[in-house]
């Protein structure tokens, strides 16, 4: 019986249809329309309010997120800096405590073996330093006698040049 009624319906729309000489619908004439309107003229009409703000809001948040990176990357590279300037301060630090374990073993020392030390190694660098000091006195002493002689000479000669000069400026300013 349904498909009568079906049947029946379907024929009654096909008449009216030829009836009225309407091919289409006005729903589909309006779908058609539409599509066809708002292929070719979409930039012209105005768009929904809903629509808009939601492409305000992605445009907004497109915006944030790349401020949101600038920053992150200023992050990083600040972090990195820092990074470097805390490995040197830990190599700094490493070397002080290198350097404050030596003393630490240092002082560590008694005072009585200290004492010792400090008197063999006075007793050897005197020792060498006298050897040093006989090491070419000899020459050492000619030369000193040499230069002696030769700034008493030449002392000697300007002494009697000067003597000349300033009598020949004499003549001159007379």
């Amino acid at each position: 019986m349904m498909n009568y009624l079906e049947l029946f319906y379907a024929v009654g729309t096909q008449l009216s249809r030829l009836v009225s000489g309407r091919l289409l619908t006005e729903t589909q004439i309006k779908a058609a329309s539409a599509h066809a309107v708002g292929k070719y003229f979409a930039d012209f009409l105005p768009e929904p309010k809903d629509e808009r703000a939601a492409r305000e809001r992605v445009e907004e948040a497109q915006g944030h997120i790349s401020k949101a990176t600038a920053i992150i990357g200023q992050l990083q590279a600040e972090l990195g800096s820092q990074t470097q300037q805390l490995d040197t301060v830990l190599k700094e630090l490493d070397e002080k405590k290198k350097l404050a374990h030596r003393y630490s073993v240092l002082a560590a020392t008694g005072q009585e073996q200290f004492s010792a030390f400090k008197a063999e190694m006075e007793s050897a660098l005197r020792a060498e330093l006298h050897m040093q000091s006989e090491k070419g006195r000899r020459l050492r002493r000619t030369a000193s006698a040499i230069l002696w002689i030769m700034s008493l000479v030449l002392g000697a000669a300007l002494g009697t040049y000067f003597k000349e000069v300033v009598s020949w400026l004499r003549t001159i300013a007379a």
